[in-house]
């Protein structure tokens, strides 16, 4: 795995070594032209492409599961589906849609657009078509994520600098259309010979082009079935081509799924450790009510039942807009599968391709198979995450009860038939599973109009008023965008994005 400390430390000292360099030319050759100088030593011209491409990789994945400066909204739509509740701070303003126009989300990806699209300048120029197609991948993502946050983005316009300072706002339509494209290309690029690897520059996937091809076409699925609304059998079917092609290209195990590798120390520290530790969400009363109601083994998998102090706390879920209290709800902790300080955050996985495989065959009359699909997805997910709980319950418990706990569910849960299988089944257990995967089980939920699952409805806060009218659709634009381009829309967290509208 890539070591992203030392990776950092030869960054910037390279950074450094070429800046002072070029001051030291100056003083030599007794230059008097300042623009002979004037070199960022924060982009030189000629760092190494494999660095760039890590320095993007970085910026683009790295925003998932985080909640750096309160700003994320990966990690703060868990509140709008509800499997989240706010503890304290921005967590409670979050919760009661009290949203602020922050950057980080915007400004990080955009960041990471400006490496990558600068890879894909030279790594074409020099034919390094493992780079080119990686990079497009990773934009593509990073702009699913953008605009299911946002909706209208600047993009035909953006990355051009003081050339186009104040980029238009291109519509989601056309930012789908882009992200369809960059997919497809980057699926062209990697058929051909690169003449150079992408290798250990990429720590996702360690330059196996293989998996970015999987990749590649897993958010095509992704994407296509978002049009469920705009175009439900276009969609089903081009969803199931994508399944397919997914599959084809190896993406079937955990190995092939899209995760930030976290090393477990200094920055890259899992970001739900971070949230164990900080405690601004904790479970939602509704989402672990559910889990409980239906003798759901996910509950150990998902949340912690000791606080950071080790006080023994159950597993407790916190009523959504409630506000600080005094009592310990269940955090995401280090005893489950998603919140030791190493590890990884999800962010593609095989078993969200086998949902999308469901619902796709469900909207296209293939009941069969839709509930084969759901079947093997439901399996998959829990052999995934329930290992390492089962070693944490089980050294205090009794294992054959632990284990008669999964048997059972899945017997209960993954054994539907064309004759049995529903909408709701699928959505609900996709809900389930989703889980940390914020953005994407928004998508879901918006996509579906808040019906699934059935028990989500607009919290109250303590005084019985209820945060809103409606659900919550989107977020604020960042107040950057605001100040410094003239052509950032109106935004209104209530008006529904075009795609699920």
């Amino acid at each position: 795995m890539l070591n992203f400390k030392n990776l950092k430390m030869k960054k910037n000292n390279f950074k450094y070594q070429l800046f002072f360099l070029t001051i030291l030319l100056f003083s030599i050759t007794g230059c008097e032209n300042l623009e002979e100088i004037n070199i960022d030593p924060n982009r030189p011209k000629d760092v190494d492409l494999g660095l760039i491409f890590t320095s993007g990789e970085e910026k683009i994945l790295y925003k998932y599961g985080r909640f750096t400066n309160g700003t994320d909204w990966d990690t703060w739509s868990g509140l709008w589906i509800q499997t989240f509740a706010g503890n304290h701070g921005a967590g409670v303003n979050y919760d009661r849609y009290d949203l602020q126009a922050v950057n980080s989300t915007w400004g990080t990806q955009y960041d990471g657009f400006n490496d990558l699209n600068e890879v894909i300048k030279r790594g074409t120029e020099i034919e390094a078509w493992e780079h080119v197609a990686a990079s497009k991948v990773l934009i593509s993502l990073g702009l699913g994520t953008l605009t299911s946050v946002y909706g209208d983005l600047p993009w035909s316009e953006a990355l051009k600098g003081s050339e186009i300072p104040y980029p238009i706002f291109d519509s989601q339509e056309s930012i789908y259309a882009s992200m369809m494209t960059l997919l497809d290309q980057a699926i062209e690029d990697l058929a051909k010979n690169s003449s150079i690897s992408l290798g250990n520059n990429d720590f996702a996937y360690n330059g196996d082009t293989n998996k970015w091809k999987g990749l590649a076409y897993a958010l095509k699925a992704r994407y296509e079935n978002h049009f469920s609304i705009k175009a439900p059998q276009a969609s089903a079917n081009a969803a199931l081509q994508a399944v397919t092609n997914a599959k084809q290209a190896g993406f079937t195990m955990p190995e092939s799924d899209l995760t930030f590798p976290y090393a477990g120390e200094d920055k890259y520290l899992n970001g739900w450790f971070h949230m164990f530790e900080n405690n601004q969400m904790v479970a939602s009363e509704v989402f672990m009510n559910y889990l409980e109601n239906t003798n759901d083994p996910r509950k150990f998998a998902y949340w912690n039942d000791k606080n950071t102090d080790g006080d023994t706390v159950g597993y407790l879920g916190k009523p959504n807009a409630l506000g600080t209290t005094n009592i310990s709800y269940s955090p995401v902790g280090p005893q489950g599968y998603y919140g030791k300080k190493d590890s990884p955050q999800l962010i593609v996985t095989h078993f969200e391709l086998l949902f999308i495989e469901s619902e796709a065959a469900f909207r296209s009359g293939d009941l069969a198979k839709a509930a084969l699909s759901l079947n093997e997805a439901i399996i998959k997910q829990i052999d995934l995450v329930m290992p390492a709980s089962r070693t944490y319950l089980t050294e205090n418990g009794d294992v054959d009860a632990f284990d008669l706990m999964i048997t059972n569910y899945k017997n209960a849960n993954a054994n539907e038939t064309a004759s049995s299988i529903t909408l709701e089944k699928i959505m609900t257990q996709k809900y389930i599973s989703m889980f940390t995967m914020n953005t994407e089980s928004w998508n879901d939920v918006r996509r579906h109009n808040y019906q699934f699952p059935s028990y989500l409805s607009i919290p109250n806060t303590p005084e019985g008023v209820p945060i809103g009218d409606q659900f919550i659709q989107r977020v604020l634009y960042p107040q950057e965008s605001t100040n410094t381009n003239q052509n950032t829309p109106e935004s209104n967290i209530f008006s529904p994005l075009w795609i699920f509208n």
